[in-house]
């Protein structure tokens, strides 16, 4: 199935971006985004996906767009953090879920 391998992480890319950010002292840019984001996943992220996501944080309120010279930042506000740790306790939860359909697909496989 063609861009099967990217659906989750499609998925988990508002949380890891946030994560990111937070992670760089609550202000980053989009190519520090996608090099910090490139590292965590192990393989290469298109810059567009990762632009989309910024857009789409921004539509959330979590994040805002702020532009210095010729540089934009990209900043984790109030709201942002608070969406980052909510999205970290889901991600605590689901990762009890995934280890148990990983070991009983191992265990049948």
């Amino acid at each position: 199935m063609k861009g099967e391998r990217m659906i989750i992480l499609r998925g988990l890319l508002p949380v890891f971006v946030s994560f990111i950010i937070y992670k760089r002292g609550k202000r980053a840019r989009a190519a520090d985004i996608v090099k910090d984001l490139q590292c965590l996943y192990g393989k290469p992220i298109p810059k567009s996906l990762v632009f989309t996501t910024l857009k789409r944080l921004i539509r959330y309120g979590v994040v805002e767009k702020e532009t210095d010279g010729n540089r934009t930042f990209y900043i984790l506000n109030e709201d942002g953090e608070v969406f980052l740790i909510r999205h970290i306790e889901i991600l605590k939860n689901l990762n009890v879920v995934i280890q148990k359909v990983i070991k009983e697909m191992e265990n049948n496989g």
